[in-house]
């Protein structure tokens, strides 16, 4: 009888099914300091079906990678970990929140977050934008592109209604990728890439 097996749930259980859902602050203590505690048998349990633990202890965030694929991105089990497609202005966004992001770090030396409101985000996407005849066109883009940007956890919304950009942002866009990307951009923006309505980017 399955009612007479006595399963015994391990300690890090919660930090495993938070990491399932989606990616870890330290702001998160009992979950942080859970994975933290458990680290080795949490990342042993995550290799076995395949996934990787990247955990950045100055950032404070920790979040799951893909841990079986080849270099040609072929892996023998299916994908687990989504990839979402991001329009054209929501990548320029998170490029401009990139840099921002670097230009912070270097200025606050005390570690405090970056947080804009809504018209210092507004003012860096306009001058990469250009001139457009439709304003509410452009206002919608904008606004969809940082409420795409909160839904996937590269933005926070405060509730002063400004917005903290979360340093996960670095690490799902290095250096390498962050300059391939910013020359699409540029092309785009340019309109030297005759594919331009396929600027999307996958993250």
């Amino acid at each position: 009888m399955f009612d007479d097996i006595s399963v015994k749930v391990q300690p890090y259980a919660a930090a495993i099914r938070q990491l399932l859902k989606g990616a870890i602050y330290h702001d998160d203590h009992k979950i942080w300091s859970q994975l933290r505690d458990y680290e080795t048998p949490v990342r042993d349990y995550l290799a076995q079906i395949g996934l990787e633990l990247y955990l950045d202890e100055i950032g404070g965030f920790a979040y799951l990678t893909e841990g079986t694929r080849d270099d040609d991105g072929a892996s023998p089990l299916p994908a687990l970990i989504q990839r979402r497609a991001l329009s054209f202005p929501a990548t320029l966004l998170m490029v401009l929140l990139r840099e921002r992001l670097d230009e912070h770090e270097m200025r606050d030396l005390d570690g405090g977050r970056l947080r804009l409101s809504a018209d210092d985000i507004s003012e860096m996407m306009m001058v990469f934008m250009g001139e457009q005849s439709d304003a509410r066109k452009q206002e919608n883009a904008i606004t969809s592109s940082v409420k795409a940007l909160v839904r996937y956890n590269y933005l926070k919304q405060l509730p002063d209604d400004r917005y903290e950009v979360l340093p996960i942002i670095r690490a799902r866009f290095d250096g390498d990728m962050l300059t391939e990307i910013k020359a699409r951009l540029q092309r785009y923006i340019t309109g030297d890439d005759d594919e331009a309505d396929d600027a999307d980017e996958s993250i």
